[in-house]
């Protein structure tokens, strides 16, 4: 691009050919010029390849660009997902995180780190207790009991090895529904999250508090009530 007088920009030859004068080898100049005079802008301007005029299927994704803008260095320093190493954490984990004590979390997340794809597995305490930086294996197993009366591990012990299955969040958060341990707003930003990862929210069949536990059933998770109005016959 030339610079014309007084630093303004002044365009190539060809597009003011294009945009002030008539194009050449066009049969219907008046019909033509339009998408014609864009295309040339497109290419002296290079438009097409500035991120607002970008294809949606081939834009960079937006945490890309954040992670680019914010963190150059982060090829180095992230965990690339391409290459083997790592398990699924479902996301509707941390709606649970605020229900565990620190121990609690500590054991749960190793046990979801050393499962296979099939949610077992079956190291041993003293192993455990080892990783997690524990002094003995008698610090160990109130957390363990704890995991499982909150239905989020099973255990079963056999020939001498305890074997450890890791729950589906839902399943504990059904519990802690099933028991009033959830509170309406809680149920509500759980639902939230549900709809925005495609999973369907708890609702009618996650049952209701214990009787005598004095919480209060959710509107959203009562029983609808037939209406029954005059001339009903069923």
């Amino acid at each position: 691009m030339f610079v014309g007088c007084g630093g303004i920009p002044t365009p190539p030859a060809r597009f003011l050919e294009v945009v002030w004068g008539t194009p050449r080898g066009l049969q219907n100049p008046a019909v033509q010029t339009t998408s014609t005079t864009l295309t040339c802008f497109n290419e002296v301007f290079n438009v097409a390849n500035t991120p607002d005029f970008q294809n949606p299927a081939t834009k960079e994704p937006k945490d890309l660009r954040y992670r680019r803008l914010h963190f150059p260095n982060a090829d180095n320093l992230v965990f690339n997902t391409a290459r083997k190493g790592f398990v699924p954490m479902p996301i509707l984990l941390r709606k649970l995180v605020r229900h565990l004590s620190a121990p609690e979390f500590r054991v749960l997340i190793y046990l979801h780190l050393r499962c296979s794809r099939y949610g077992i597995c079956y190291p041993t305490q003293d192993e455990m207790a080892f990783e997690l930086g524990l002094k003995g294996t008698k610090n160990l197993g109130p957390y363990l009991r704890s995991l499982e009366a909150k239905r989020l591990i099973s255990t079963k012990l056999t020939m001498g090895k305890k074997f450890y299955l890791v729950h589906d969040p839902r399943v504990g958060i059904e519990y802690l529904l099933k028991h009033g341990r959830l509170k309406p707003e809680e149920v509500e930003e759980i639902n939230q999250l549900c709809i925005d990862l495609g999973q369907p929210p708890f609702g009618l069949d996650s049952g209701e508090p214990d009787k005598g536990s004095g919480a209060a059933v959710p509107d959203m998770l009562r029983k609808p009530q037939r209406i029954i109005s005059v001339g009903d016959t069923d």
